[in-house]
């Protein structure tokens, strides 16, 4: 099988010099055809110089402009490819990351995303990427770090979210990739995910695939950790107003939304508030990407995907 591995870069010449070179020695060392690929949004910091010097057989592409996850939307367009491998630049690789990647694309005919076990860069602790996603207190709840995760992280399995892992490139394309609408980013990975879901597609965690993740290092760097903070909870309720169709659950967004605003300003969250803030000013955006979904096929209702994830125990 021909794989394309895409790494997404900004301003990341350093990181790429402490991760590019486990990449394409696991390439190498696959049984796949695999071939790599940076993804550069726009970098001023001699990243392509830096490619070019040490890894000859490595393809340098530059974005039209940096949008961030977005920038894979027009790329994975021209690959042809079925499978593709999206990492971000601060992602170092075990040699044998590759091959569980892409196991289950042999195996099964409804999965869109398999995703490897995480680590910490420093601390080698387990980081994700076996992920839940549930819906609470009325907006989206997701982590790969929910009680009784270190039980079963050895344990493969379905997984709800993936930020970075193997793609189904037709799928991913055919839901129309990552949505610009929660640029500059988080979130729409959980976007993307959901909708696969609601298609009828499911996502695979491979435990035996070791990936070691340093994490937002370039995000932390553009916006802070408060910075991070208030585009994350502007984004929890773009996703609530553009997917949820529930009426049940969209009874229960509106019932804690007040309820929610009074615990910002009575605990002080400031960044929180301002992220509603910021959500308003996109909410006519949000609702024409709802109306526009209408006509997407919908296999599995928004209670039953939650309930799935209920069930990674």
């Amino acid at each position: 099988m021909n794989i394309r591995i895409a790494i997404l870069n900004y301003n990341g010449r350093e990181l790429l010099e402490e991760s590019l070179a486990s990449i394409v020695e696991a390439a190498r060392a696959s049984r796949e055809t695999c071939r790599v690929t940076i993804l550069d949004n726009q970098s001023r910091d001699g990243s392509e110089l830096y490619v070019a010097r040490n890894f000859k057989e490595v393809e340098f592409v530059r974005s039209a402009s940096n949008r961030v996850f977005c920038s894979y939307n027009e790329y994975l367009a021209r690959v042809r490819e079925e499978i593709v491998i999206l990492l971000n630049n601060d992602i170092t690789v075990e040699r044998g990351f590759i091959d569980p990647l892409i196991e289950p694309f042999r195996r099964f005919s409804d999965f869109i995303f398999s995703c490897p076990r995480a680590l910490d860069m420093r601390t080698r602790a387990y980081e994700g990427s076996l992920s839940k996603m549930e819906f609470r207190w009325g907006l989206l709840w997701g982590t790969a770090r929910f009680p009784g995760c270190e039980r079963i992280m050895n344990r493969e399995g379905i997984s709800m979210q993936c930020g970075f892992g193997a793609f189904h490139r037709e799928r991913l394309l055919e839901l129309g990739g990552f949505d610009e609408l929660y640029l500059p980013g988080t979130v729409e990975d959980a976007d993307l995910c959901f909708r696969a879901y609601r298609r009828g597609w499911r996502g695979y965690y491979c435990p035996a695939s070791v990936v070691y993740h340093v994490g937002q290092a370039s995000f932390r760097r553009a916006f802070g950790e408060e910075g991070i903070r208030r585009i994350n909870r502007r984004n929890l309720y773009l996703f609530v107003w553009k997917n949820i169709r529930n009426p049940v659950l969209l009874f229960e967004h509106v019932l804690f939304l007040p309820i929610h605003l009074l615990k910002y300003i009575l605990l002080g969250q400031w960044d929180f508030l301002l992220g509603f803030g910021d959500a308003l000013r996109l909410f006519p955006r949000a609702i024409q990407r709802r109306i526009a979904s209408r006509g997407e096929p919908s296999v599995v209702a928004d209670r039953a995907i939650f309930e799935l994830s209920r069930s990674i125990a």
